[in-house]
C-alpha cells in the first residue's frame, strides 16, 4: 500500500530527477518579445522531429504561444542559473538586460547554447498544466560544448560524464539475468 501525500511531498520527490533547462520565447501581439523559464521540456520523437513541454493553465506566456503558434527553445549552459530565475519570475520584463536576436519562430536568446524553432502541432489538457507538442522546423548548437544548466533538488548545477559510454546501440548493456536482490 502506497502512503498518502500532498503537492509538497510530490515535488521534493520529482526534484530528485536532473533537468535540463531552456527558455521558451514567442513573439507577443505588439511584437514584443515574451518568454518564460522549463525544465519539462523534452523530445518526442525523431520522425518527424517532435518536441514537448507543459506550461502552468494560468501562465500568461501560454496565451502568447497560442496566438503566435510558434516558439524558441534556447538551451541554457551552466552558468545561466541567473537568466533561468529572470525568466521564471512574473510580472517583470524578463528581457530587461538579456542579448537576443529575432527569428521567425521567437526570440533567440544570444547566450544560450542551443535552439531551436517550433510550431504547435496539438496541447493536452493535464491537471494545472497543458502539455504542448510541437514540430521542430529548425535548429542550431553552439560551437563549442558547453556543459549545460541542470535543476535539481531547487538548485541549478551542471552535468559531469561517467567514464563509460554508452555501448554502440546507444543501450546499456544488460547483467546477467538473476542478478538482483529483492528486498522486503
Amino acid at each position: 500500500m502506497v502512503a498518502p501525500f500532498d503537492a509538497a511531498d510530490f515535488r521534493r520527490t520529482l526534484g530528485y530527477l536532473p533537468t535540463g533547462v531552456t527558455v521558451i520565447t514567442t513573439t507577443g501581439p505588439l511584437g514584443e518579445p515574451v518568454g518564460m523559464a522549463c525544465n519539462s521540456f523534452t523530445s518526442v520523437s525523431l520522425e518527424p522531429p517532435l518536441v514537448m513541454f507543459c506550461a502552468g493553465n494560468t501562465s500568461s506566456t501560454l496565451i502568447d504561444l497560442r496566438k503566435s503558434g510558434t516558439f524558441c527553445v534556447n538551451v541554457l549552459g551552466s552558468g545561466q542559473g541567473e537568466l533561468c530565475r529572470q525568466f521564471s519570475v512574473k510580472d517583470i520584463d524578463r528581457f530587461a538586460g538579456v542579448r537576443w536576436r529575432d527569428s521567425q519562430a521567437g526570440p533567440e536568446l544570444c547566450d544560450a547554447i542551443a535552439w531551436m524553432s517550433c510550431s504547435i502541432e496539438t496541447e493536452h489538457v493535464a491537471g494545472d498544466h497543458v502539455i504542448l507538442i510541437a514540430r521542430v522546423t529548425g535548429l542550431r548548437a553552439g560551437q563549442d560544448e558547453p556543459a549545460p544548466l541542470v535543476f535539481h533538488r531547487g538548485r541549478f548545477g551542471s552535468f559531469c560524464e561517467t567514464a563509460g559510454p554508452l555501448a554502440a546501440t546507444g543501450a546499456l548493456p544488460r547483467p546477467a539475468a538473476g542478478g538482483g536482490t529483492r528486498e522486503p
